[in-house]
């Protein structure tokens, strides 16, 4: 039921996801959906739930990994953000339907909130070892944070309107280039262009 509520809503944004539409989708009945989720609503908003969980699954995994120094748990976490396991056309599409009804729906603001703190936290918290390993006094991790997760949603973006020609390899080629021009001795061209 939530994979069919989903796939009405890529096929028809979050206003034109009906539950006719639901039902045709999954094959089941409007009590079906009454039943497990007590009403369309909260099934959207199980949907949400969904790709919330999936995406905080890739970098968890990676920020526990024990045999990963930082700046290689940082590069994991950008490559998970560019795997197809969240970053696909259909999946993108009903994140950006989502935030596009968030103000108006504040209960899904937290599934789709590009300021999750928990995310955020991880980074931030690699960014602060890779600052002390290197010794860079001059650079504000809380800043270079904050530049890697806009960069990340900038490049987000660029693939909602450009699936077809965007690049994976290209993404993180360029969030590489940017973390070397704050943190050169643990990004290097060899990573970036090698």
């Amino acid at each position: 039921m939530i994979q069919a509520a989903a796939e009405a809503i890529y096929k028809y944004g979050i206003r034109g996801t009906t539950s006719a539409r639901i039902q045709e989708l999954s094959g089941l009945s409007q009590g079906m959906v009454n039943l497990h989720f007590g009403s369309k609503e909260k099934l959207l908003l199980a949907v949400a739930e969904e790709l919330s969980v999936r995406y905080a699954e890739q970098w968890k995994v990676i920020a526990a990994n024990p045999e990963l120094n930082p700046a290689d748990k940082l590069i994991s976490f950008i490559e998970a953000d560019f795997d197809p396991l969240v970053l696909n056309a259909r999946d993108v599409a009903i994140w950006f339907s989502f935030r596009a009804e968030a103000l108006s729906n504040p209960k899904v603001f937290p599934f789709i909130d590009s300021r999750d703190k928990g995310f955020r936290a991880a980074i931030l918290e690699l960014l602060e070892q890779i600052k002390v390993e290197g010794q860079y006094d001059d650079v504000d991790a809380n800043l270079a944070t904050d530049a890697l997760v806009a960069l990340l949603e900038g490049l987000w973006t660029d693939y909602h309107l450009h699936s077809e020609i965007f690049k994976p390899s290209e993404a993180l080629r360029i969030c590489l280039f940017v973390l070397q021009s704050m943190f050169p001795k643990h990004f290097s061209n060899q990573k970036i262009y090698g």
